[in-house]
């Protein structure tokens, strides 16, 4: 067996602060749901509007008594 030769590896000097810097997370993590939180926001005023349509409608049907 042969044994390996670490001395290239000692003489090497470490990687500079740019090297070690991360990309930023904008970059790794994509925003690919901008779609979905539109639709969910409008999802949420449709019912807003259809839980203020009922509560009328039930008031004018229950609430003159």
């Amino acid at each position: 067996m042969e044994k390996a030769d670490y001395s290239e590896n000692t003489t090497q000097k470490p990687p500079s602060e740019e090297d070690m810097r991360l990309p930023p997370r904008r970059v790794i993590h994509s925003s690919d749901n901008a779609k979905a939180t539109r639709i969910f926001h409008a999802s949420l005023v449709v019912l807003l509007i259809l839980l203020t349509m009922g509560i009328i409608f039930w008031y004018q049907v229950y609430g003159e008594a």
